[in-house]
């Protein structure tokens, strides 16, 4: 595709019309800034999102976002927006790696405090917590016990002595999305999800410990709990191989039933089912089950950071508060303005941040008059950024925002196309620790994180509020 296959809407937004290919429901709009256009324009992801826009009950436009990049059926980095309830749900659109997401813990400790303890860090992560695709945890679960958690989220683990109050108020959903139904999901995922919480996983998970280096926006840091010059955790997981079970097991059946809804995918991995449908009412269930996991696998995962910081810096671990958790990939009910009407919604948000702009209902309260918090991790071992989100996100992106630096290709082309990357060691004054020592998702398959909060910035979906530099690594 080229430039001149595209309508130039402003200066960071780029639209494919929908008359591009007969069977698009809707158009493509994809963000990105004259940097970064050509480059995403010549990766396989933009095919597939010509594709995803190709399902039924689509409205409004597809949102690419500047972060996009291949993935299984839907691109990883977009937002497509069925009506609510004569619409379609698609669980590709959403992704396999359920509520894959991203907590945020900031501190008033001081780097000082920390000089000389980073390689020490990276080490007791990596000890402490287990990490790579088949990881098990040290919380072993009977099955009944997993459903528990699949029920309650982070509140799961605030009765276990694992969570503080705050960690709640403070999280995208309060940790816990209503109307889960454990009963939904397989006993294959079921059987997975004993094994595997409290773990980081494989890919591009990780664990980092940076340094506050720059703040943009007082007002917001100070709600944030973010200062100049202290140290604050990032963890990047999801819900594991249960939330992947899921995703495949719905996938599947959704592929058996949508001929009798007289439905062909544009994709196989792009199966849908109407939303008013017994089969979307299931997978609605057990996808939000899966979320429930992955916001209780985030608290857990904090409660570990926070041991490694009691157990290295004088019980520091108390003073690591949430600043905020947010999920990638989730598929919600919602109310946007939709080419002029105000409408119920059923947003897919694959490789996509909510980004609610200021007093929109939902938001966290202590962010409700600011915006919700857009946390935005860098590659391994690079700069990330906090983002506030802005009320032109909910015009320009039905209240969405990027979810990362980016990538050029999949994980699954990048093990095959990539050499391995050694992980372990000390490049750049960080401390980089591995699960397994190499990953082929490494650092030059990511794109630089500056074109893309460039776009996210210059488009009004959020401002930024800080810069983050790593000090520490621990990579799935």
């Amino acid at each position: 595709m080229k430039r001149t296959d595209l309508t130039r809407i402003d200066e960071f937004t780029w639209e494919i019309p929908k008359s591009f290919q007969d069977a698009m429901r809707v158009p493509v709009r994809i963000l990105a800034s004259e940097n970064l256009i050509d480059e995403i324009l010549e990766r396989k992801a933009i095919g597939q999102a010509i594709r995803t826009s190709m399902l039924s009950g689509l409205v409004g436009h597809l949102v690419v976002m500047p972060d996009v990049y291949s993935g299984q059926g839907a691109p990883v980095g977009i937002v497509a927006v069925s009506k609510w309830p004569v619409g379609t749900i698609a669980p590709g659109a959403i992704g396999h790696d359920i509520n894959a997401g991203v907590r945020l813990l900031g501190s008033d400790i001081k780097t000082e405090e920390a000089e000389g303890n980073f390689d020490a860090l990276a080490d007791a992560l990596k000890n402490h917590i287990p990490s790579g695709t088949d990881a098990e945890g040290s919380i072993s679960l009977n099955k009944s016990e997993v459903d528990h958690v699949a029920q309650s989220g982070a509140q799961w683990a605030l009765r276990k002595d694992m969570a503080q109050q705050d960690d709640l108020v403070r999280a995208e959903e309060g940790g816990r999305l209503n109307e889960a139904d454990p009963k939904k999901v397989s006993e294959a995922a079921r059987s997975i999800g004993a094994q595997q919480l409290g773990t980081l996983g494989g890919g591009e998970h990780f664990i980092e410990i940076h340094s506050v280096e720059e703040v943009f926006n007082r007002a917001a840091a100070v709600t944030m709990g973010l200062k100049e010059g202290t140290l604050v955790a990032q963890i990047h997981c999801g819900s594991r191989g249960y939330g992947r079970q899921v995703c495949a097991d719905y996938i599947e059946r959704f592929q058996e039933v949508a001929p009798s809804y007289d439905i062909d995918p544009p994709d196989p991995n792009l199966a849908s089912v109407p939303l008013d449908s017994s089969e979307a009412e299931d997978y609605m269930g057990a996808m939000r089950a899966a979320a429930n996991y992955a916001y209780a696998n985030r608290q857990v995962l904090a409660h570990r950071v926070r041991e490694v910081f009691d157990d290295l810096l004088e019980g520091a671990g108390e003073r690591l508060k949430t600043v905020y958790d947010v999920a990638h990939n989730l598929g919600q009910v919602e109310m946007h303005q939709v080419d002029g009407k105000h409408m119920r919604c059923y947003v897919h948000r694959k490789g996509a941040a909510r980004a609610f702009g200021p007093g929109t209902p939902g938001i966290s309260l202590p962010y409700r008059a600011l915006g919700q918090p857009v946390l935005v991790p860098g590659s391994m071992g690079e700069t990330s950024w906090v983002m506030l989100a802005t009320r032109d996100a909910m015009q320009k992106s039905f209240g969405s925002a990027c979810h990362g630096a980016g990538r050029t290709m999949s994980r699954h082309e990048a093990n095959h196309q990539a050499e391995p990357v050694p992980l372990d060691g000390d490049g750049d004054g960080v401390a980089v620790r591995s699960g397994d020592g190499s990953a082929s998702a490494g650092v030059q398959l990511k794109e630089n994180i500056g074109g893309v909060v460039e776009t996210v910035a210059g488009s009004r979906l959020a401002g930024k509020v800080a810069r983050l530099e790593p000090l520490a690594v621990m990579h799935g």
